[in-house]
């Protein structure tokens, strides 16, 4: 459920809290929704989002005029189970139900009126007859006269005698009780004929937050230029792949985002580069977007064909390791482990892994990145491992970061800066030997110059040996 996943999926939780949702009720369905496996079940939910971002571009003032009226939809979820479960409900869930189906019956009349059918509502009106009989459409509910004849009486008799007596009379109190009991079996009979509405209420209560939810969706899209993925059969394709929060965060700062193109196969693919490469939010961008084209979302790319898994499996590195008292080279390994296992059993999965064994000695930890891609490699796992070490085998597929590719000049590199001389491009590399750019990248950075003097003799040492 995505209540359980934005919790540890970077950037999900920016993006949920930028979605203009409306009502609770369409906070609850976006929370409680599933993750989609279904090649049919996705391309439903984003062809309703494209329709609303059509009309978003042709009539925007119709999706304003129901965000209106979502705004004040309650979710009433609690009312609608006291009445399936044949209670006699009292005057404020009453009130309730009424306001929530003339609401909805408004957003019906709204769609008929624009010729627009985009999300079906279910039709409300025989209940809101039974709740305002008189045809008010006013938002408040009173067990109105116009229910019983009885009840009209009795309260005539009632009024006259105040008028007569004043608040004391013993014949007042009993006029008054014989009121209130035709009044509760007023009350108890109208619970009895709504309650064949129930399901019905349930139907529009779902119905509306999730249209709040696909008015969300589609304006989010609109704000960010995320574009509506299709189902691949085979491999992952992306076209201008970027990550929304960081591109938000670079645009607060008057920098540009480069965005990036990427194809995953159902095999092994690794990305080397150096540090500051921005390796890292490939993977977690590459996580990100497989969770919003299964949970229904358009994508932060340009275009975008995705196939479909059923888990995504990642590691990052930045886990709380010293909250369970393990070492980050062991939680890193319990947790790749266990990816090895779940991903033998299910093998229609996304495993993303970040700088594989980089707090071990450089040795063993290319020997521990050759295997797990050979694991992945022999199983046809659809796996991105990002590593900066060289020697990987030549038959896995090899990516790497052009890094400080650009043309420098004459400018000057600070720590402030250094990102925008960075090529964040992935481009094939069949020999996958990482580029040897620290040392570079902290001589420009000014990093104290006996440092970088002493490192570059100690290399020249080694090669000569």
């Amino acid at each position: 459920m995505f209540r359980k996943i934005v919790a540890h999926t970077s950037g999900l939780q920016f993006l949920m809290e930028d979605l203009d949702l409306r009502s609770p009720m369409g906070r609850r369905c976006l929370l409680d929704s599933k993750m989609m496996c279904c090649k049919n079940e996705i391309a439903t939910e984003l062809n309703l989002v494209d329709q609303l971002v059509q009309i978003l571009d042709l009539n925007s003032d119709l999706i304003f005029k129901i965000q209106n009226k979502l705004m004040h939809c309650r979710d009433i979820r609690g009312s609608v189970n006291n009445l399936l479960g044949n209670l006699v409900l009292d005057d404020v869930e009453l009130f309730e139900i009424k306001v929530f189906a003339l609401l909805a019956q408004e957003i019906v009349e709204l769609q008929k009126e624009e010729k627009q059918s985009f999300l079906e509502i279910q039709d409300l009106s025989e209940l809101i007859r039974l709740l305002d009989p008189q045809n008010t459409k006013i938002p408040s509910f009173y067990i109105y006269d116009n229910y019983s004849e009885e009840l009209a009486e009795a309260r005539k008799e009632l009024k006259l005698a105040k008028s007569k007596n004043g608040d004391s009379d013993f014949e007042i109190e009993a006029l008054f009780s014989k009121s209130q009991a035709i009044e509760a079996k007023v009350r108890e009979d109208l619970c009895s004929k709504i309650s064949l509405h129930g399901a019905g209420l349930a139907n529009a209560l779902q119905q509306l937050a999730h249209l709040d939810l696909l008015i969300a969706k589609a304006v989010q899209a609109k704000k960010w230029n995320f574009s509506k993925a299709t189902v691949s059969e085979g491999n992952t394709i992306y076209r201008g792949l970027f990550n929304p929060m960081i591109k938000n965060e670079l645009a607060n700062q008057n920098k540009d985002y480069q965005a990036i193109d990427i194809e995953l196969e159902s095999s092994v693919c690794v990305i080397t580069g150096a540090n500051m490469a921005g390796k890292t939010v490939v993977l977690k961008t590459l996580a990100l977007c497989q969770y919003l084209f299964q949970f229904g979302f358009f994508v932060p790319a340009a275009s975008a064909q995705i196939s479909i898994v059923d888990q995504v499996m990642i590691s990052v590195g930045d886990e709380q390791s010293e909250l369970n008292g393990l070492s980050s080279f062991a939680s890193e390994m319990l947790n790749v482990s266990r990816m090895v296992k779940d991903s033998k059993s299910h093998k229609n999965v996304l495993v993303l892994i970040d700088e594989l064994a980089r707090t071990t000695n450089p040795v063993e930890g290319l020997a521990i990145v050759n295997a797990v891609a050979d694991i992945f490699y022999e199983g046809k796992i659809r796996s991105v491992i990002t590593t900066h070490y060289s020697g990987l085998k030549s038959k896995f597929r090899k990516l790497r970061v052009k890094g400080l590719d650009k043309d420098l000049g004459a400018n000057v590199i600070t720590h402030k800066n250094i990102n925008s001389y960075m090529d964040y491009s992935l481009v094939e590399d069949l020999e996958g030997e990482v580029p040897h750019e620290a040392l570079r990248i902290a001589s420009l950075l000014g990093i104290d110059k006996e440092i970088i003097d002493r490192a570059q003799n100690q290399l020249a040492s080694k090669n000569k040996l």
